[in-house]
């Protein structure tokens, strides 16, 4: 009795044997095919980020060995393992004792997997790219565009009619954009599509101390805010989409031209206003007459990651009156988070 249990001891730690080294052999083709799974990733990902025929001549390369490798992975076979070649004449003399391999998996298994996974990681950017999941699949960015903006007046103000001065270098623009890009033409291409979505906020700094309201015949009037500490701001938001091309004029050079359209969701002015007794902050919100809906054009030329953006609202600032006639004008640059 002692030596058969001796023997299926013996038996049991030589099957395991066979069986880890069979495991460890699958392990190691599995992580070569992880690995280069991440390298297509990755090259997918350059592809985004360049504008460079070489640069993509080359990527074409490395498509070509990644292939030849992913051939040569799937030719590898984890031999199978008999127990008869051992044992078949002490324990088994009859049946084939086969440990059953697991599948070969293809490229093709893999991206269909991902796809019904809906991976969320992403192998290709630098900075907060890696914590945005949709930024491989969709080339979305979220752009953040600021500089100085004015009010180009087109005809002058009746006699009698206050009208307002801007105080060019402390009015701001911002613009919060989440865009999304696309290649036209094919991957050796040098133009690109921008669409998206952005909230565009106007403020303009009043140097004579006026403020805006409506008349008795409900058209906009500028009058005087007395006791003014500081320069009065107006204020306005828009909700736009815009639209424009990129052209890849050289690797350090790219020039953009499009425009937006939008409507208004935001109209505030603000005052710091000092008395004898007391300091007063105050912020009024109305329509006065403004214009409900913007239009314009934009243009910008980035060098080596710099751009210069000009924008100009092709709408008016107000709704017909007779009083005032100003369109908005824009320049300033950009910054992308992701």
């Amino acid at each position: 009795m002692k030596k058969v249990n001796l023997l299926m001891s013996a038996l049991f730690i030589l099957f395991s044997s066979i069986i880890s080294a069979q495991s460890d052999e699958q392990i190691k083709l599995d992580n070569l095919k992880y690995y280069l799974a991440s390298i297509k990733d990755y090259n997918l990902s350059m592809r985004y980020y360049t504008d460079s025929v070489k640069i993509i001549n080359l990527l074409d390369q490395m498509d070509a060995i990644t292939a030849s490798i992913e051939e040569e992975l799937n030719n590898i076979v984890i031999p199978e393992t008999i127990m008869e070649q051992t044992f078949s004449d002490t324990i088994i003399p009859e049946e084939e004792n086969t440990i059953e391999t697991l599948p070969e998996y293809t490229w093709a298994d893999t991206e269909l997997k991902n796809e019904n996974e809906n991976e969320n990681e992403n192998e290709g950017g630098i900075g907060l790219s890696k914590f945005m999941p949709f930024k491989k699949k969709f080339n979305t960015n979220f752009k953040i565009e600021f500089g100085i903006n004015s009010l180009h007046q087109i005809t002058d103000a009746p006699n009698g009619v206050l009208s307002p001065e801007i105080n060019t270098s402390g009015s701001w623009y911002w613009d919060f954009g989440l865009k999304r890009r696309a290649r036209l033409g094919g991957k050796d291409s040098k133009v690109a599509i921008n669409y998206g979505i952005s909230f565009l906020k106007n403020r303009f700094k009043i140097e004579n101390d006026l403020r805006l309201t409506t008349n008795a015949n409900k058209n906009p009037e500028f009058v005087g805010v007395p006791d003014a500490k500081d320069n009065p701001r107006l204020n306005v938001g828009y909700l736009n989409i815009p639209l424009s091309l990129n052209f890849s004029l050289s690797k350090k050079t790219k020039l953009e031209l499009g425009g937006y359209a939008g409507y208004r969701i935001h109209t505030v002015q603000k005052f710091h206003l000092k008395t004898s007794n007391e300091t007063i902050h105050e912020s009024r919100y109305a329509g006065y007459n403004l214009n409900n809906w913007v239009y314009g054009a934009t243009a910008a030329l980035d060098v080596s990651g710099f751009d210069l953006i000009v924008r100009y609202n092709f709408s008016k600032l107000f709704k017909d009156n007779p009083n005032y006639d100003f369109n908005t004008f824009m320049i300033g640059t950009s910054v992308s988070l992701f």
